[in-house]
């Protein structure tokens, strides 16, 4: 998709006050800043495309509940998503994300976390802050903390883990 187009895309959005965008598998390599604009969204997907970064407007996106960032080409955790505070979802799968940030624990309403298959080797003590993290995912990471006795035995395990660090 072109950044002409996406733009169009972001301001009929922007005009129609929507509250649900899905632009997967659209061939983006580019989060224009415009996006931050589109304050009333509370869905987002952009699954299956190369975006390397977030912009950082994407923290005025106040209302997201649910965001999808699988399958792109993140190398790092978008810092920028620790201040979605009404986030419940967030699909980072399939990314090559190394390392999770603290700030994590910021997002005390997450009740879903999709980590697979990225290259994270630890994970923070702040996920086990999140009270209402009900479906957690990590498979596919060279995970060495937690050890991976600890890792095979689930999330729960995992938590209970962090927990108790």
């Amino acid at each position: 998709m072109t950044k002409e187009k996406l733009l169009k895309i972001i301001q009929a959005a922007k005009v129609s006050r929507r509250t649900s965008l899905t632009l997967g598998d659209s061939k983006i390599k580019e989060l224009p800043s415009e996006i931050g604009g589109l304050t009333n969204l509370m869905d987002l997907d952009m699954s299956r495309n190369d975006i390397e970064y977030l912009p950082s407007e994407i923290k005025n996106l106040k209302k997201l509940k649910r965001l999808g960032l699988n399958y792109q080409n993140l190398t790092s955790f978008p810092i920028e998503i620790c201040f979605l505070e009404k986030l419940g979802e967030l699909y980072l799968r399939g990314n090559k994300i190394t390392k999770i940030p603290s700030e994590i624990g910021n997002l005390k309403n997450l009740t879903g976390l999709d980590l697979r298959g990225n290259c994270i080797t630890h994970l923070p003590i702040e996920l086990a802050h999140l009270k209402h993290l009900e479906l957690f995912f990590v498979a596919g990471n060279p995970l060495e903390d937690p050890p991976a006795d600890v890792v095979a035995e689930g999330s729960e395990a995992i938590l209970n883990y962090l927990r108790t660090k």
